[in-house]
Formats: C-alpha cells, sequence, structure tokens
C-alpha cells in the first residue's frame, strides 16, 4: 500500500487524525513555505503533528525535531513514517534519535487521505 502511494495506486481514505491547530506564525526562518511547503506546513499543523514535533523552534517536544529531516530520510522512509510508524519504531519502545529518547507514541495515519501523506511528505522533505 505504502509503494502505492508514490506510484499512484489506490489508497484508503478516511477522516483526518487530530484537531491539531496549534496557535502560533511560522517566522519563515528556513525555506519552508517554498514548493509544497506551505501547503504541506499548513497540514502540519491541521492534522496535530506540530503539537509532539519542532519545526524551527516551533512546536512540541515529544517526538523529535524535524527542522532538518529532509536532509537525514528518505520520501518514502517520511511516509511509511506517516502511514505506519510502527515499521520504524515499535509502539511503546524507547528510542534515542539525536542524542535525545523518546517514548515511541507516533499515531498510524493510515487512513490519511493519500494526497495530504503525499503532500506532508514533501513538505517534510523539503526541510534541510
Amino acid at each position: 500500500m505504502i509503494a502505492d502511494m508514490m506510484t499512484g495506486g489506490g489508497f484508503i481514505g478516511g477522516a483526518m487524525m487530530g484537531n491539531g491547530m496549534m496557535g502560533g506564525g511560522f517566522s519563515g526562518r528556513s525555506g519552508a513555505y517554498y514548493g509544497s511547503g506551505s501547503k504541506g506546513y499548513k497540514l502540519f499543523r491541521a492534522d496535530g503533528c506540530i503539537r509532539c514535533h519542532t519545526i524551527n523552534g516551533y512546536g512540541g517536544i515529544m517526538g523529535p525535531n524535524l527542522s532538518h529531516i529532509g536532509s537525514k530520510r528518505s520520501f518514502s522512509w517520511i511516509v511509511t513514517q506517516i502511514v505506519y510508524p510502527s515499521a520504524h519504531f515499535k509502539r511503546g519502545s524507547i528510542v534515542k534519535i539525536s542524542g535525545k529518547t523518546y517514548l515511541a507514541i507516533m499515531p498510524n495515519y493510515e487512513h490519511m487521505p493519500k494526497s495530504q501523506v503525499i503532500t506532508i511528505s514533501k513538505y517534510l522533505k523539503s526541510l534541510k
């Protein structure tokens, strides 16, 4: 199914998880509003990702800082992490990333519309 997302195949549509709209603006300190970034960043916020993850100084701290995720992970890795995070990190396990320890509790977004997964993934891949 993940391969289908990257090649244009079918995907289970459904409701977004989380209501996620947090206050605060985006400073534009990076190129995050260029390319697919504007829509991708808005979806990243709307889907609640910003509650746990930080990008360029804004967001939560429960999950890893994603400010430079695009230089560390491939597009397909990011897609998989959004849709099936347990493919990379067993849910409930302790994970060390960039010297920090996290509890792997990211929900899966397998019912997120394919277009949203792709848009968010392109946005995250653009973060260098």
